[in-house]
Order: C-alpha cells, then structure tokens, then sequence
C-alpha cells in the first residue's frame, strides 16, 4: 500500500498551483510581446565610413518632401528626447515619421554615439530627405553643419571627418542635394530650391538647428560651404590676395568685426593665418559677397525678426558661414579640421 495519495488536480493542489504560475507567465509574455518595442538599434563599426555611404540622389531627382507642420511638431518632439538622452521615448516617438534611434560604437574613434536617421532609403515612396544627425553627448560645445553635402562638393564628407576628428557635440547632414526639387523655397524670393535647407524654414534640418540654438546659448555652428572659379576670382579681388586657397569666413552679417575679438570666427581665422598655406578672408572686413545673409540657420541664432525675408541686422557671434574654395574642400580637409579642432580648443578651453 502507497504511503501517499496519487497527486490530485484539485483546486488546493500543488500542481493546480504551477498550472496557475505557468498560465500566468505566458499571458504576461503574450501582454508584452503586443505592445510595439522601442528598444534603440545597436550598431558598431567605423561610422565615418557608414555616414559618407548616404546617397544624396541626382540634380532634380525631385525626392524631398517638405514636412508637413504636424510633423515638424512631431520631430520637435523627437529631437528633445534625443537629445536628453532618453533614447527610448525618442525611438517611439521616431517610429511615426519614419525615423530611427541607433547606438553606435566606432571602431576608429573608440567612442559611443547616437544617430537620429531616416528609416526609408532614397526613391523609397516613404522617404521625405529629412537628413541625418549624429550626437556625441561628450562633445565639445559646436555643431557641425552640412546643409549642402553633395553640390557643395566634398562638404558633406569633410563634416564627418571633422565631427569624428574635433569631437564636437552634434553633426546635421541634410537628406538630399540642395538641387533635388523642382519647385522653389518660399523663402528667398525664388533664388533656391525647396530642398535647399539653408534657404528653406519648413524642413527638420532647420527644426533641429532652432532647438540646438535655443537649448544652449553658449553653444556655436559651423556651417560649411564652397564656391567656384568665378567666384573665387572675385573674392581674390575684394580680398587683395592671389591665393586658390581661399575661405570666406561670414558670421552672415555684414559689418566690421575686430580681429582681437573673442569670437568663434576670428579664432578660426587666427588658427588659419598663422599657418599661412590658406588665405582667411573675413565677410564685412575684407569680402563684400558671399556673406550668407540669405541663411536660414545663421538668421534664426542671429535673432532676425523674420528669418525667412530678414536678414539679421546683429550677430549673436555663435554661427559660422564657412565658405571654401575648390581646392580648399578637396585637398585640404585634413588642414581645415586640424584648424578646427585647434580654434574650438582656444575659444572653449
């Protein structure tokens, strides 16, 4: 005779209570596997070389899509989780328009950072040009700006090149080419396209530059840029110098500026000249064209009333228009990031 009972499934019974547990546990997982995941991509690698792989499309591939005002409310949203961090609330908020959070580890740098990208890739029908925006939340208190990284050539790859190398806050890589669209910015009297996000308010490359502008008032831009053969001509002759090697320097606002002064602009100019291969032109100073009054980006952080058809009348002394010739872009990147890393360095330090 058994000493015990055979088990019984009894509402008081042992098993009855694992039963209950399991049941338990499965619709819990069951629960959570229902609601979407917001968890943040995690990638590694060398990011330069992930970056510099965007496609900016063709002249007139007519790509860009301008966002609507609720979307631009929304990736407003989305930007300020990003950049506090909470990486999560950004990744949710990212899902509806078409954005995605990743955490990246590059193998070249050794250093963490945080991409805000565009899910949809170029001639997807879901894809707006929106642009790019990588965050280095130890960084030096600068954004690098390439509002124009293929028709401006070479600029959008000496961004990131200069991003990694001066280790600086926040790099903003606009979607498309400044010439993707047919139609015309509303904003600059028919002189540029809609896709050009240096002359365009309605865009996320210039809801980001706000936010950025407005979230830390000590904080400075360096926008680059590049001009041609006809210009340059005309640039030596305002400047009094022969050199091809040329930058325009234009805090976007056109009157004289101490060159003693403690400024972002004329700490760069210092750095440049005292090396003597690149000749440092400064807008307002030694240039009369090529200012970038016209720029959105430098408008908003100069304080302009209405940076759409004002022009800023004050410099907040916080942007750089850097305009570049040829040869500047394409054989010198490597000079110009070391002349950055070395003016951001004098000016913070």
């Amino acid at each position: 005779m058994s000493l015990y009972s055979p088990c019984s499934f009894t509402p008081y019974g042992r098993s009855t209570l694992s039963v209950t547990v399991l049941v338990t546990l499965v619709l819990l997982l069951v629960t959570l596997l229902s609601f979407p995941s917001y968890a943040t991509t995690i990638m590694s690698g060398e990011l330069a070389k992930h970056l510099k792989a965007i496609d900016y499309g063709k002249k007139a591939d007519n790509t860009w899509v301008a966002p609507s005002t609720t979307e631009q409310q929304q990736f407003e949203a989305v930007f300020n989780a990003f950049i506090a961090q909470d990486f999560p609330l950004a990744q949710e908020l990212a899902t509806p328009i078409g954005y995605d959070v990743a955490q990246f580890f590059d193998t070249n740098t050794q250093s963490t950072y945080y991409l805000l990208q565009e899910r949809a890739s170029l001639h997807s029908v879901e894809f707006k040009g929106g642009g790019t925006y990588v965050y280095n939340p130890l960084g030096l208190n600068a954004i690098l700006q390439a509002p124009h990284p293929k028709r401006d050539t070479f600029t959008g790859t000496q961004a990131i090149d200069a991003f990694l190398y001066t280790q600086t806050k926040l790099l903003m890589l606009a979607g498309t080419r400044r010439d993707n669209s047919h139609a015309l910015s509303t904003c600059t009297n028919g002189h540029y396209e809609a896709s050009d996000v240096a002359h365009q308010t309605e865009s996320f490359f210039n809801v980001a530059h706000k936010y950025m502008s407005d979230f830390d008032d000590a904080s400075v831009f360096i926008q680059y840029h590049g001009f041609g053969k006809t210009t340059l001509a005309k640039l030596q002759a305002q400047c009094d110098v022969d050199n091809d090697l040329m930058l325009n320097l234009s805090e976007s606002v056109r009157y004289n500026t101490a060159d003693a002064e403690h400024s972002i602009l004329h700490s760069l100019r210092r750095v440049v000249e005292d090396e003597g291969k690149i000749a440092a032109c400064v807008y307002g100073n030694d240039t009369k064209s090529l200012g970038g009054t016209w720029n959105v980006q430098a408008r908003y952080t100069n304080g302009s009333s209405n940076i759409c058809s004002t022009s800023s009348s004050a410099s907040s002394k916080r942007f750089i228009h850097l305009e570049q010739s040829y040869n500047v872009r394409k054989y010198h990147r490597g000079s110009m990031q070391k002349y950055l890393k070395q003016a951001l360095e004098n000016y913070f330090l």
